[in-house]
């Protein structure tokens, strides 16, 4: 899946997340050095995988950059993921259980997506970078195109960053079996500060938009109604209509970023803080913190740790009280305490002596079990080293262990994906 990537993302909280982690199309930021291009191609491999073999994800990437003249630098990337496993599907657990239901049918698919960017620079502080990019899976397609521009002041020591991209997506699923369009635009104004020769800063703020078919179109909810004379257990646990979503999103992102090197150690420091908000009335905040240490002349260690929490979406819930057939709510009669019928039923009473009645609400204007959308918490504790094997040859590895855990004791623990994630790499220079 495609979507304009404001700052690089890692999420593995659920199959559509993940398809977007490798995206190529995107808005960059800009570090001190980023305007200096360096012939190079790069190899990666990771691997996601969910305790309980819930969701496995493996993806290899390739990146090469190329200068091409003195002023233009062509970079590309090329990305294949292979997904397996299976998600909830919305649906409650059954009655005395904490496990939720996931889907019975395994997904198996396969994702490719390729991007191409030129980088072209001029007039000594100006760097314009236009970009294409395609993804491409059985139930997802998306054609992205973005445009960055790069401006170097103050002796190059400060740039701004500013970019657009749009992105054009059709995509199906259980619950959505003819193609719908999901369009995106998303910006970006960022600054790169060079503060002293071992301290740089970053900060920038993006803001979106996305209209169209926004579901999951794998994602289900639970409708159920207690009625008189039933007992929890009786109450239907399946996910018995789809989710729905509002038609349009729009989001904001404020991002800020220190990188310290700390000379006497011969290591540094990343640290950012991230703060989300959007139109479904969910705030999130991601910190993140990095060392990187350098052990002799070749090989660098870097611990990390990154904690993000968010709020739960307005029409966010586990369950839905309500009845899947009847949207627009409805009556039920009974007699003697038994069911008679709905409203508008052949054996509906006209004459109500000797019946009584229970309203069933009407469905919400929007609604979603995804737990995706729900108040939680996630950490990633990690290790990674950069081997630097030659002038022109380096590998790199990494481990990162991933979980996530509600608030507030609303969505079933069972729920939330834990995962453990390794990468490798290969980079070589010309």
């Amino acid at each position: 899946m495609s979507s304009a990537s404001l700052t690089p993302r890692v999420c593995f909280s659920a199959r559509s997340s993940l398809r977007a982690v490798a995206v190529a199309v995107g808005l960059r930021l800009v570090s001190p050095t980023r305007m200096i291009a360096e012939d190079r191609v790069e190899y990666r491999f990771e691997d996601y995988n969910e305790d309980g073999n819930r969701m496995h994800i493996q993806t290899h990437s390739a990146y090469f950059e190329k200068e091409l003249n003195s002023r233009i630098t062509a970079r590309g990337t090329f990305v294949y993921d292979s997904i397996s496993g299976a998600s909830p599907t919305g649906g409650a657990p059954d009655y005395g259980s904490d496990k939720v239901p996931v889907n019975q049918f395994l997904i198996h698919d396969i994702r490719r997506a390729e991007s191409l960017d030129f980088a072209v620079r001029y007039g000594g502080i100006h760097m314009t970078t236009p970009q294409i990019a395609y993804s491409k899976e059985r139930d997802y397609e998306s054609v992205g195109l973005a445009l960055n521009h790069a401006i170097e002041f103050n002796q190059k020591n400060t740039t701004v960053l500013l970019g657009l991209a749009r992105n054009f997506d059709e995509l199906s699923g259980r619950y959505q079996t003819k193609p719908a369009d999901k369009d995106t635009l998303d910006g970006i104004i960022g600054l790169t500060q060079l503060l002293n020769p071992q301290t740089y800063l970053t900060a920038n703020l993006s803001f979106g938009y996305g209209e169209g078919y926004l579901d999951d179109p794998y994602k289900g909810v639970n409708f159920f109604f207690p009625y008189p004379g039933t007992r929890p257990e009786d109450w239907p646990t399946e996910a018995n209509l789809a989710e729905k979503r509002p038609s349009h999103r729009s989001r904001q992102v404020l991002f800020l970023g220190v990188t310290h090197f700390v000379t006497p150690l011969k290591a540094g420091v990343d640290a950012n803080y991230r703060f989300y908000h959007d139109s479904y009335d969910i705030f999130a905040h991601t910190v993140t913190l990095q060392w990187n240490q350098k052990l002799g002349e070749k090989v660098t260690v870097s611990p990390l740790v990154r904690w993000y929490r968010q709020g739960a979406a307005r029409f966010y819930q586990p369950r839905f009280i309500g009845e899947a057939d009847y949207p627009d709510g409805t009556t039920a009669a009974y007699q003697d305490g038994e069911f008679v019928d709905y409203e508008g039923g052949p054996a509906y009473p006209e004459d109500p002596a000797g019946y009584t009645f229970i309203d069933i609400p009407a469905h919400p204007s929007s609604y979603s079990a995804d737990y995706r959308l729900s108040e939680f918490e996630a950490y990633s504790i990690g290790i990674g080293m950069h081997w630097r094997l030659h002038d022109h040859v380096s590998l790199d590895a990494a481990y990162k262990r991933y979980e996530m855990h509600g608030v507030g004791h609303i969505t079933p623990k069972d729920a939330y994906p834990k995962a453990h994630v390794l990468t490798a790499g290969l980079a070589l220079w010309f």
